[in-house]
């Protein structure tokens, strides 16, 4: 019976592990705004004034924000994810539709990377919640339904950290990113904040959402052909920027595209990722609880479980 039950638990454990990686791989994270300091969600309601003429451009406040961001040595994060993926397009069949909802907070420190997170998600229907807990060279998760930590081996727990989106643990890099897009990026300023937005579908739009995919889509180079079968169909994005300090507080990205997985199948997909900064550099101490630091390796777990 011990056994069964152990099995079940690695299954189980396995499983989320995979949902961590699929999470991260879908473009993921960071950090939320609260109280007197935060900031309104970027959406087309946000109020702003007219474009900034003969001020600073776009790519002047994306420069100091990511000057910003490069400083961030430990901040709280909040990110809401709905993704939208259908199968063959060519057939207009509509099988393979996939839909995902991920809905992640908690807080990162770097320098050495450690992150304490919460993944509430549910994809097709199925509804899963863990906590994960990365460390230098360890990672942990509590699983809700069994009420224990498990620590991940050191092999998947080196694959799940190597997969982190730029968003999570280098958001200067994010920012670089967006940054990237050009001429075609404008900006908006209030007393509080900058509004660096984007929209279109030009080569810029290609190459951003290209660069996305090697980590959102596990493309690499040997998948050139894939890539290059990228179409995008609408891209929106829009950063909010702390006008003193220069730190990003919020962003939303809402993209349209196309692009073929397998020779001749066109998959279509659609995703909205929304995320929020707070308590930059003042967030409290990623730490590990002593349950998680009792945790056994799930390589251990069937010897531990015994007969």
């Amino acid at each position: 019976m011990r056994v069964a039950e152990g099995n079940e638990r690695r299954k189980k454990l396995l499983y989320l592990s995979s949902l961590i990686v699929l999470a991260v791989m879908l473009g993921i994270l960071l950090a939320a705004c609260t109280g007197k300091n935060q900031a309104a969600s970027p959406t087309e309601e946000t109020p702003s004034s007219s474009s900034i003429k003969g001020e600073e451009t776009a790519a002047e406040w994306l420069e100091k924000a990511r000057t910003a961001a490069a400083g961030m040595s430990k901040y709280g994060f909040e990110l809401q994810m709905s993704q939208k993926i259908d199968g063959d397009q060519q057939t207009n069949s509509g099988a393979g539709s996939e839909v995902v909802e991920i809905d992640m907070q908690g807080r990162a420190e770097r320098n050495p990377l450690k992150l304490d997170q919460t993944i509430n998600s549910k994809i097709d229907g199925e509804v899963s919640t863990l906590r994960a807990i990365v460390m230098p060279d360890e990672y942990y998760m509590y699983l809700p339904e069994f009420e224990e930590w498990n620590k991940l081996g050191k092999g998947v727990a080196a694959e799940n950290v190597a997969i982190l989106s730029d968003f999570q643990i280098n958001p200067e890099k994010a920012i670089q990113d967006i940054k990237m897009l050009g001429t075609a990026l404008t900006v908006s300023t209030n007393e509080a904040t900058a509004i660096v937005r984007y929209e279109g579908t030009g080569q810029e739009a290609v190459d951003f959402v290209a660069g996305l995919l090697e980590s959102t889509l596990g493309l690499s180079g040997a998948e050139t052909e894939v890539k290059s079968s990228l179409e995008v169909q609408a891209l929106k994005v829009i950063l909010i920027l702390d006008a003193e300090k220069h730190w990003p507080l919020s962003y939303r990205i809402e993209s349209d595209l196309k692009i073929e997985l397998e020779p001749g199948k066109q998959t279509a997909i659609q995703q909205t990722l929304a995320g929020n900064y707070s308590k930059h550099n003042v967030s409290s101490a990623v730490t590990v609880p002593k349950e998680a630091l009792d945790a056994i390796d799930p390589d251990e777990m069937d010897e531990q479980l015994g007969p």
